[in-house]
């Protein structure tokens, strides 16, 4: 007996099977511009431009995508009751569990009424790759019959988690960063924050790395006699910091732009430890950059350096 034709079939059934796969393992995980978290969208969704997630114009849907710290999750988990959600107007028809490889979470669905209209909104909420992830599927009540709980199901299951190219990050800011001098970016916005740090770790307690804080404020800006009011009333809304000792407080240029400096010691509100701050305020026709950094005051006169490098090379686009 010749094993060669029996051999020739099971190879063709395996190759139709591969290819009937193909589609399915091809399909990668999409990342909204700036986002971390990203999934297989449903069929019709595309990424938005309006907010991290995805849109179905046509079906009037959206999937919105929320970041959060890992410790959310299990606060988070304990408000996600039927009641809580009642209370919200949704009566939550679907319950169950989701895993993930490296992770688990939660998929709850059903109709609410949101301003006397009536919508189908799916949850998850899950903790996976050390993040606390929300996700809102939102709809149309007639959108239902076609965008099921079976379809967002196989979506929500597909959650992945990456790491931001820094070109990425860097691109979605309204101006350019120059020299970093050391340190790395965590996190941008299209809002012009930005969220600096120098040392390994995203976020830390005890002020165990240096962080600088850069956003925008659209507003006319302040007449030059009342800078110094303006710059100490944001700088008395810092957060994070308690006994705090203004040591210099006095206008200067940056980059060509009036500005307004303010240089302070304080200890960290939970640990107590001696930290030293820098408030920069840099003024435009039509609003103002505010940089707000800290570190440990052991650290500061190298850290000081390298936060005026950084601060000099900022470059409106």
């Amino acid at each position: 007996m010749n094993p060669l034709p029996h051999r020739r079939s099971i190879l063709g059934a395996l190759a139709a099977i591969v290819l009937m796969a193909a589609p399915a393992l091809a399909a990668d995980p999409v990342f909204p511009l700036n986002s971390r978290i990203g999934l297989v969208p449903p069929p019709g969704f595309t990424p938005s431009t309006k907010f991290a997630g995805f849109e179905n114009e046509a079906a009037s849907a959206a999937v919105v995508i929320a970041e959060l710290p890992a410790e959310a999750y299990a606060e988070l988990e304990k408000g996600f009751t039927d009641e809580a959600f009642k209370a919200r107007g949704m009566t939550v028809m679907l319950r169950e569990p989701v895993t993930f490889t490296d992770g688990r979470g939660i998929v709850i669905a059903g109709p609410r009424l949101t301003d006397g209209a009536k919508r189908h909104e799916t949850m998850l909420l899950a903790t996976l790759s050390g993040v606390t992830v929300l996700v809102s599927v939102q709809m149309i009540e007639a959108s239902h019959a076609t965008i099921t709980d079976a379809v967002l199901r196989d979506a929500l299951k597909t959650i992945a988690v990456r790491q931001i190219p820094d070109s990425e990050k860097l691109g979605v800011l309204p101006y350019r960063l120059g020299d970093l001098a050391g340190f790395r970016v965590v996190r941008t916005a299209p809002n012009g924050t930005a969220i600096l740090t120098q040392g390994p770790n995203d976020s830390v307690t005890d002020v165990e790395q240096p962080f600088l804080l850069i956003g925008i404020a659209a507003g006319e800006a302040p007449k030059p006699e009342d800078r110094d009011a303006f710059a100490r009333r944001l700088f008395s809304a810092a957060p994070g910091i308690r006994d705090i000792r203004i040591t210099r407080a006095e206008p200067l240029r940056i980059g060509q732009m009036p500005g307004y400096e303010i240089v302070a010691e304080a200890k960290d509100a939970k640990s107590g430890i001696d930290v030293t701050t820098v408030q920069w305020l840099r003024f435009g026709g039509n609003g103002h950059l505010q940089m707000f950094a800290i570190a440990r005051r052991t650290a500061w006169n190298d850290v000081f350096t390298r936060l005026r490098t950084i601060r000099d090379g900022i470059e409106l686009r």
